[in-house]
């Protein structure tokens, strides 16, 4: 039997599970401790986990601790219907159920605290990764989250809750490890966390500082070999033969991902009455990573050729201030929030350029981007309730202005003057982009009967974005500008959900929401006749000025059960999407550039299963399973992207196995044992089939495109850890089987490369709070 048919006959055998009568199940169980009770905020008011008729999947911080998870990739495998692209930090792009995209503008929101932290995708920054570091929790809201989060979140949303300074506590934790990785250098991390009330019921401060150093596992060797498989050395009809020559390097470095993380974290918490709350909060972290993930598939195991360093430097500033205000019927809550952002990303172009025109190979082409982002924010939201608890209410209004800035400047040092250039730059680009954003929001749930509720919420938003660029150099065809290019949108996302709670242990809910993303310019404007094979492949002139704002709508229905008197759980989900005009990154390979087009329709259907049960006092028990099918269903002039093809990044099963077992070493000493299994099934990668490759003849062909699939992969973790009173110990390996999926993969900028799992790392741990 293989990993999907064992993930199909558990999904199977637990959803009929769920529809036995749960009565019987308390009436067999024995009374005990039962599961660990999360509280969330998924909407924007806190609620138990389990009574929330949405699919919400959360972790507390007490978890991510013991389990040693440190960003939120390390997570995600175990969140069904989760998946992501980009390993790199800081270039995620994620995707829940299927709503996947390499556009602009992300389909999954992220949140801080409830303070946005979506900017424009650039190639060059994505997803912003904060470190896992003091945080109350995590939550991942699946389906459209339109009416309460805004527009970035047509997928879902996923929301970092930090912990708050505590009144009249005072405490501290510390925690240090360290760990090896297979063929790779040493990993060091080390944190501290202080709180400290200042004046007795009013004011207290809490701050802390994690420091990682993660240990690189790729080494860059001098003299290697590229492999370029857009040009063959055999002709037709021989099988493609890749050119292979020399990178022309000079350049060593051993593990040369080692990566630097610096995380600060200072908020306090003043209560001048018993109804006020004020909560100024700094959240700074510094990335430091001195090369790439990515290794050449044809040298030996994790080995690039590049001829200088590659560093990538990601600094991340989040301000804000919240202040709420208990009215007795209602309160009021402020969000103000500033976040800067500035990504330096330097990189080896020299194999690249050489591939668009051989005679600049010899050269060294130096590409440095720097892409910045400086967000205001402003939520202001009254929540309240009213006919004796039976109407539950929140509504607000939104504002954000956002500038986004990409630099980027190529440099062949040396071509200027042989080739009459003038200078040594063959690229220059200069793109900005000013946004602006305001919604207002409301949300209501009433009790029609004892068990049973209908929510409406409606959001209506206004969207102007203001694209300026200018853009030189040869390889962009000369001078060309983007001058003043406008686009506005506004409209409403609704939401309509029916939640029937058929015992109290039991709900049963469905929903009804539409999500929306907004269009906009494209900003690369480029006159490089290069890019005429492509154009001529997708049946088109030039790059479209703008693309089409793309909107959906998911039906969903979900059940959500605690069995054996609350010492299980077993919730499931199953849901469909129409998504309508889809925004996705078009490439243009044999001129390396990229533009935003809408490639139709698709249908989304899929379903959702976790599990978790408290066996016994000592062993718990679960997983979680997903199936998408996300299909396109139209397609587009001018596009990759063909009917019946799949959505991107989308995997058609995942799932994860997980048990815990707990036991007594001593009067003085207890432990956990866990281990964990994750799936991740085959995914498309890209929409092209075929790529481009020329022959020695001169002749020019398309060819099936090998890189085209993500192949699947599993992981094994191991944790164990003791407890002795106030201290924690802890010993780790992950990836324990080592596996090595090539992810990112690509053969199309003059090399044959892609990034890969972090290697079996084995590591030890100790953390004391006091």
């Amino acid at each position: 039997m293989n990993n999907r048919t064992h993930l199909a006959a558990a999904m199977s055998a637990a959803v009929l599970a769920s529809t036995i009568p749960l009565h019987a199940f308390a009436q067999e169980s024995a009374a005990g401790e039962g599961l660990e009770e999360i509280v969330v905020t998924a909407q924007k008011r806190e609620q138990k986990l389990q009574e929330v008729p949405m699919a919400v999947t959360a972790v507390s911080g007490v978890q991510l601790e013991q389990q040693g998870i440190t960003q939120f990739q390390d997570l995600l495998r175990s969140v069904p219907g989760v998946s992501f692209a980009g390993t790199e930090p800081g270039q995620s792009r994620y995707a829940i159920r299927g709503i996947s995209t390499e556009a602009s503008s992300p389909t999954v929101g992220v949140y801080l605290d409830d303070i946005s932290l979506v900017s424009i995708s650039t190639g060059f920054a994505g997803a912003i990764d904060p470190a896992f570091f003091d945080f109350e929790r995590v939550e991942v809201l699946k389906g459209p989250q339109g009416t309460l989060y805004g527009g970035s979140a047509m997928g879902g949303a996923i929301k970092y809750v930090s912990r708050q300074a505590e009144i009249d506590k005072t405490s501290f934790s510390t925690a240090a490890g360290m760990s090896s990785t297979r063929g790779g250098d040493i990993s060091y991390e080390a944190e501290g966390v202080a709180n400290i009330p200042l004046v007795a019921e009013k004011l207290a401060v809490r701050g802390g500082v994690s420091y990682r150093k993660t240990g690189g596992y790729v080494d860059n060797v001098p003299n290697g070999d590229t492999e370029v498989w857009t040009r063959s050395t055999t002709n037709p009809p021989a099988a493609i033969q890749p050119t292979r020559y020399s990178t022309l390097s000079n350049f060593r470095q051993d593990d040369s991902n080692e990566r630097d993380l610096l995380s600060v974290r200072l908020s306090a918490k003043y209560t001048p009455t018993d109804t006020l709350t004020i909560v100024p909060a700094v959240f700074f972290q510094k990335s430091d990573k001195d090369g790439t993930d990515t290794f050449f598939t044809n040298l030996p195991e994790y080995r690039a050729s590049y001829r200088f360093a590659q560093p990538t430097k990601d600094d991340v500033g989040i301000y804000s201030l919240t202040i709420t205000n208990d009215f007795g019927g209602a309160t009021l809550t402020s969000i103000s929030a500033y976040v800067d952002r500035d990504v330096n990303w330097d990189r080896d172009y020299s194999l690249f350029i050489g591939n668009l025109a051989g005679a600049f190979f010899p050269y060294d082409s130096y590409n440095t981007s720097d892409t910045t982002t400086k967000t205001f924010t402003q939520e202001l939201r009254l929540s309240g309730e009213a006919i004796g608890g039976r109407l539950q209410w929140v509504g607000g209004l939104y504002y954000a202005d956002q500038e986004d800035e990409l630099l980027q400047v190529v440099t062949t040092v040396g071509a200027g003057v042989p080739f009459g250039l003038g200078t040594d730059v063959t690229y220059f680009g200069d793109q900005r982009t000013d946004s602006k954003q305001f919604a207002a929001f409301g949300e209501l749930t009433f009790e029609i009967l004892s068990n049973l509720d209908l929510t409406v919420g409606l959001r209506y938003f206004d969207q102007d974005q203001t694209v300026n660029a200018e853009f030189d150099g040869i390889f962009n065809g000369g001078a060309s500008t983007v001058d003043n290019k406008k686009s506005s949108e506004d409209g409403l996302t609704p939401k309509v959900s029916l939640t029937w709670r058929a015992t109290p242990d039991n709900l049963l809910y469905t929903t009804a929401s539409k999500g929306f993303r907004q269009g906009g310019p494209n900003r690369f404007n480029t006159n490089s006749p290069l890019c005429a094979p492509d154009f001529e492949r997708l049946g088109i002139d030039r790059v479209p000025d703008s693309y089409r704002p793309d909107t959906l709508w998911t039906y969903e229905v979900g059940s959500k059960n605690q069995v054996l008197d609350r010492r299980a759980t077993v919730n499931a989900a199953v849901y469909y999407t129409d998504w309508s005009k889809i925004q996705q990154q078009v490439n243009l390979p044999t001129c390396g550039f990229q533009f935003v087009g809408n490639v139709g329709a698709a249908e989304i259907k899929g379903a959702e299963l976790a599990i978790e049960a408290a066996v016994t006092d000592a062993l718990t028990i679960g997983g979680t399973a997903s199936y998408t099918d996300a299909e396109i269903t139209e397609s587009a002039p001018g596009v990759s992207a063909q009917v019946g093809q799949s959505v991107l990044d989308t995997p058609e099963w995942m799932g994860n196995l997980y048990g815990d077992y707990k036991f007594r070493l001593s009067e003085t000493m207890d432990a956990t044992i866990r281990a964990e299994y994750q799936y991740r099934d085959s995914s498309l990668r890209q929409f092209d089939t075929t790529m481009l490759v020329s022959y020695p003849n001169g002749t020019s062909a398309n060819v099936p495109n090998i890189t085209q699939i993500q192949g699947s992969y599993d992981i094994v973790n191991l944790n164990f850890t003791i407890f002795r009173g106030d201290w924690q110990y802890r010993l780790f390996v992950n990836n324990l089987l080592d596996e090595s999926p090539y992810l990112d993969f690509s053969r199309t900028s003059g090399e044959s490369s892609a990034t890969t799992l972090r290697p079996r790392t084995i590591g030890v741990g100790a953390r004391v709070n006091f």
